[in-house]
Parts: structure tokens; sequence; C-alpha cells
């Protein structure tokens, strides 16, 4: 039904002769059946209008098919822009507007607010704990692929790190620091919409009160994932901090909570950056309460095409002003502009001066600035008021619908034209409801409460490139030159110290329905053994290492033991693991199928041996005891729980080995109070059993008389 519905296969001429046919049926007075008999001509006309309804009613529509699809609960995923953590090449103070450009090929990156670069820098960090305080500084800082264990092999609450700043640091600032984490290849992603922490933290930083708490989002779990670190001091003033070997401002991390699976490792930790997203800016708006005067802090002001509207009337629509560069232009609605030194534009109102002025009460101003190509276009067109109108969006593709919004204009009681700001989805009777179509580049009238025929004017368009913002590490990017000068340097330039993150594209209507073909065809009923062992190894934000499922049909049980990939040579599951795999399982396992989660158990197999070993070997004891380790770890090879440990397997490895002349004897036993069993010379480990080297006793001899 996704593709096509044929509700009627007739053509033209059979609708026709059927018409034809039934004519007598209802009269007899109706005898020319031929062309040029009127009445056959109307019903020519209307098999024809027939036909062309039936073919709209055959067509499948994309929105029909969405509409379907929503009602299985898939809904399209949106386009999403990219954000990027950079630092600049050299460090000094700057302040970059709003709407700045960085640039690296096509892709735009811009800052969404006023960002002051204000120079800093990690000088130190230190870890404490139980007193003992470990400088991190070095490995961190200067050496190449270090790995570092910033709370040690053992995280307890309490533990606690210590960033020292270089720089200028002042109260409510934001912080930016990166993070490269180790390991995390070894971890399921984690699900967003579930609760799942390893740790829980207390971020801090250090002023003349003492330490003041600071509100940190950390997109790396806890030091477990790279990503960034975002913290945004309070209204203390920082102060310098001089208990460490460093001194400088200090921003404190405190463990109040640890369980870790893995003990963080990381390989990088950088600060002094900003964030930016990977989005292009065509039109902005900047709204302003009514006052004498405002000021547009944008990149956007440097194309000049700045256009200024505002209310004079509580809830009124925006009226144009002029603005003009003094206060001689007579009576009228005119406002001063004053371009200042650092790229600001001020704009200043005088009601006594220009007899009008607007209202002071919250948007009262509205500033829209345009580049210069979208300038020209900025006309959408037309709403005539029907269902489902489309307009093209001057041009532009892969607009995000938060960045967007149009001017509808009216003509008040006066005779001047009057504008009003709309947003998607406005859900107001006496408004323009649309929504955006960034894929195609239009937007969709849903209702015109307006009237008919309001002209559209852009206001704000944002496009982004979607998964193609997040780019690989270590990117470096330029700063987009003067749009009236571009043949001037582009410096200066930024660095990228980690991959861009959430930059997603736009879900067509075909990919949506390969997506819910895909879910149908994967099991999200666990009905096999494999199929619980496959929804173990996905669990969300879990390190899986090894996963075996055993079924007891008499019982109804499943049996799970799970084996997690930490560095512990002999893990076992912590209680998060536990938890977070039995609410996996809920969403797979019959009703009636009942869930038992086992621990791993480790087992040690016992060798002894009796070897003649080649004359003049010196090495041979070693290389030995190195293979029977090897081949008897279970724990740590691709081997799974419960296999069997074949006697002829490991004595051909013994024979075959270059020191070896041959094998007196050979024995394998497996530890007592085990689940392991001895058939014949084989050993077969429990389903929950992985084996390990025990005791080894290993006779060498030789030929020669050591």
């Amino acid at each position: 039904m996704l593709h096509s519905i044929k509700l009627n296969d007739q053509d033209y001429e059979q609708l026709l002769g059927e018409a034809l046919a039934r004519i007598p049926l209802y009269t007899n007075e109706w005898t020319n059946f031929n062309v040029s008999d009127p009445g056959v001509t109307i019903l020519q006309n209307l098999s024809s209008f027939s036909l062309l309804q039936q073919s709209l009613l055959d067509e499948v529509t994309d929105e029909l098919r969405e509409r379907l699809l929503g009602l299985l609960g898939y809904h399209p995923k949106s386009l999403k822009a990219a954000k990027l953590l950079v630092a600049p090449e050299e460090a000094s103070y700057r302040v970059l507007p709003a709407q700045e450009k960085l640039l690296l090929g096509s892709l735009s990156f811009e800052t969404r607010e006023r960002t002051e670069l204000i120079p800093w820098s990690v000088a130190g960090v230190f870890a404490e704990s139980s007193g003992q305080i470990r400088d991190l500084t070095y490995p961190l800082q200067y050496a190449r692929h270090a790995s570092v264990q910033l709370f040690g092999d053992r995280p307890q609450a309490g533990d606690s790190l210590i960033f020292i700043l270089e720089g200028t640091l002042r109260a409510g600032m934001e912080l930016h620091f990166y993070v490269g984490a180790e390991n995390e290849s070894w971890r399921n992603p984690f699900d967003e919409a579930e609760e799942l922490s390893f740790a829980r933290m207390r971020w801090q930083y250090y002023t003349e009160q003492g330490w003041m708490d600071v509100v940190c989002e950390d997109e790396t779990h806890g030091f477990l994932l790279s990503g960034g670190l975002h913290l945004h001091l309070g209204q203390k003033e920082p102060a310098r901090f001089e208990e460490m070997s460093v001194h400088g401002f200090a921003v404190r991390c405190e463990l109040e909570y640890a369980e870790y699976d893995i003990a963080p490792r990381v390989t990088l930790l950088l600060g002094g950056l900003f964030e930016v997203e990977q989005r292009d800016t065509h039109a902005a708006s900047f709204r302003f309460p009514g006052a004498d005067e405002i000021r547009i802090e944008s990149a956007m002001t440097r194309y000049e095409n700045l256009f200024v509207y505002c209310r004079e009337t509580e809830e009124g629509p925006y009226l144009p002003y002029t603005p003009v560069a003094n206060a001689t232009a007579g009576q009228g609605r005119f406002c001063v502009r004053r371009d200042e030194a650092d790229g600001t534009i001020a704009l200043r109102f005088d009601r006594e001066r220009f007899g009008y002025a607007p209202i002071e009460q919250s948007d009262a101003v509205c500033v829209v600035c345009y580049d210069t190509e979208t300038l020209h276009r900025r006309e959408i067109g037309i709403a005539y008021g029907y269902e489902n109108q489309e307009l093209d969006i001057t041009g532009l593709t892969d607009v995000l619908p938060e960045g967007f919004s149009v001017l509808a204009e009216t003509e008040q009681p006066d005779g001047q034209t009057g504008y009003r700001r709309i947003e998607p989805q406005d859900g107001r009777e006496d408004s323009i409801c649309y929504e955006v179509i960034p894929s195609e580049g239009t937007i969709r009238i849903r209702h015109n409460g307006m009237g008919g025929a309001t002209r559209l004017w852009l206001c704000d368009a944002v496009t982004t490139a979607g998964s193609m913002g997040n780019l690989r590490a270590n990117a470096h990017l330029g700063s987009a030159p003067d749009p009236y000068f571009p043949d001037e340097p582009r410096g200066p330039y930024y660095i990228a110290p980690g991959s861009g993150t959430g930059g997603r594209s736009a879900e067509t209507v075909d990919e949506l329905r390969r997506r819910m073909v895909a879910d149908l065809r994967s099991r999200r009923s666990a009905v096999s053994e494999e199929d619980y062992e496959q929804a173990v190894r996905q669990t969300p934000g879990l390190c899986i290492h090894k996963v075996r499922a055993v079924a007891d049909e008499q019982q109804n049980l499943v049996r799970i033991t799970v084996k997690c990939h930490t560095e512990d040579n002999r893990p076992e599951l912590p209680a998060c693991y536990l938890e977070q795999i039995k609410r996996q399982l809920d969403d797979y396992r019959m009703i009636a199928t009942r869930i038992e989660l086992r621990q791993p158990q480790y087992v040690p197999v016992d060798v002894t041996a009796v070897v003649h070993v080649r004359n003049y070997y010196e090495n041979a004891r070693a290389e030995i005891t190195d293979m029977l380790r090897r081949e008897l770890d279970y724990i740590t090879s691709d081997h799974s729980f419960g296999e069997t440990i074949r006697f002829t397997e490991l004595y051909r490895k013994l024979e075959t080995m270059q020191c070896v002349d041959s094998v007196y004897m050979l024995s394998m036993q497996p530890a007592p109070g085990t689940d392991a069993t001895l058939q014949g010379a084989d050993i077969v480990l429990g389903e929950s059993s992985l084996c390990h080297l025990g005791r080894l006793t290993l006779e060498i001899n030789t030929s020669l008389a050591h």
C-alpha cells in the first residue's frame, strides 16, 4: 500500500462504453449514440473527468506515505546541525559577533551568539586520592600518545581532579574543555533517553570564599567517551589557587559516586575552546524590547542589507522604519544609524524628533539582515489559503526549521503596509500555519487565518549540511573573507581537536520506509538463545565481551552468563550492568519467560608435563609456559563460555613447538570445586565457565647434562 493503490483498472474507452451501455436501462427516448449527440459529448467529458479523479485517488503521495508510517510509530528524523569545539591557533583576545563564519571548504561553521575569546589554557592537572596527589600535567600536556588513568585503576568516591588554568578568567564566563578518551571503541553507544551513569561528579571552581559549585554539561559520560565539558562559572569572581606546584585559577571535579566498569583513561585534555555550529545563515532577524537605542552585534550586518521594523501599539504589526545617517530628516518613521569601531551597529529612535518610535514592550523592534544573494530573492510568494499550497524558499535547500521564519505582509486601515513575523507550525487561528520541507526547499501552507492572498517575505533562513558537519578530529578552519573584499587573507585560523557531533541529514520518506522494513525484519522478540545473546551485546552504554544463553524449556527459563570488557583479568558484572541488562531484556523476552543472569566462573586448569627439548635451546621453559598460558586463556581470547578443552589439540601444539623434541607426558586437571568435568583426557567447562592456566608442573629434559 505504501507504493501504489489501484482502485479501478478501466481505461477511457471502457468507461465510456460502460456508460453508453447503461443508457437504455434508464430511458428509451435516447436513441442517438453517435459522437455528434450532445449527450454523448457530456458522457465523454464525464468519463475523462472520472478517469482524472481516479488517477488522483490512485496516487500515493509522500505526505500520505508519511502519515501511514506515522500510524505505525515511524516518524522521519529531522535535519540537525553538527556542533564543533574549536580553538584559535594563535591565542589572543578578540570578540566574534554572532553568525561569525569559520570555513572548511564549502562548509560553514558559525557562532550562535557574541563570543568573547579570552585566552586561557590548562597549565596543570592533579589527581587527589586518600590524601595522595599525583601530577598528571606532563603526560596530558606534553607526552605524545599518552594514556593516563585520571582516578587511578580503582576510582573511589572522594577522589578528585584539580585543573589549574592560566589566563584571564572572570565571573559568568563559559569554559569549554575537550577530552580524548581511550578504549571507547569497546563500549556500545549510550541511549540518551535512559539514565545510565557509572559516576556522579561534583564540579566546582575556586573563589575568595572557597570552592563554589558550578553546573557542567558532560558529553563524556564521566571521562568514558571523547567529547566536551562545558562549565558556566557563577557570579563569584574566580580567585587564584596556590596549593599546588602550579599556580593559577582552579576547577575541581570530585567523585561523589563511582562504579566504573573501566577506569577512565584519557589521552588528551585541552582548554581554551569555544563552540560553533555547522550553519550557514542567509537571513537573520534580531528582536529587541522598545528603547531609545538598540545595538546589533552580528556578522550579518557586514552585508549592509538591513531592514528595521517596529511595533507602535501593543500586539500590533511591525511597521517599516528607515535608518538615516543623522537626525536631520523630517517627520516620519526614521531611526538614526551609527556604526561603531568594533563592527556593532547602533540604532537610535527619537519620538520627539521624528514623531514615531517603538512601544516599550518585548519584541517591539525587529531588525532583519540578508546576505547579498538572498536580498534579491527574499520575496517568497503569495499564500492564497488553499490547503497544502507549496512555495519555494528562494532557492535554498536543507533549511533548519528552527532557524526559519517569514514576514507576512498586512495592509493597515490607514493604508500603511505592516508585517507579522511567523514561525513554522504557528497554532494561532488568525495566523498562517506552515511547515518547512528541508529536502525540497519549500514551505507547505496548512492554514491561512489571515485571509487569502497574503504576501510572504523571508525573515530568518539558516541552512546546514547535516551529517557532513561531523568532521574528523584535527580539522583546520579559516575565517570567512569580507563579503566586499573576498581576495584579502582569511586569517586568523582555528583548529578542532575533536570531531563534529550531532549532525544529521533529514530523513526522506523512502529512507523512513526502508528503516521500518529493516526494523520489521529484525527481531525485537527473543526466541532463540542467539536472540538473547544478540540483545545483551547491544545493551546501550555497556562494554560486553562474552555472552552465552542457555534455555531450560522445562522451567521456561533462560540462563545468561555475561562477561564485561574491562581491564580486570577476571571481572564480575557490577550492579549497574545487571540492572541495565535486565531493562534491555525486558523489551525482548516473552512475557512468561524468566531470565536468570549469571556471573562468569573462572576455572584454573592444572597442567603437568614432561618435555624433551632440543639441545642448546636456552628459553624453552619460558616459551612452553607462555604457549600453555596462551592456549588455556579462555578469558581474554575469542573462546566462549562452556567450551571443551581438547587434549589432542594442546598436545599437538606443544609437540610442534620449535624448541620441543618430544613430549614424554602431558595431563590436564580442572581445579576441584568448579563445574568443569574431566571426560577422558578432555575437560568440559560448565555453561558459565572460562578457563585459565592454574598450577603448572613442567619438567624439562635434554640429551645433554647441564
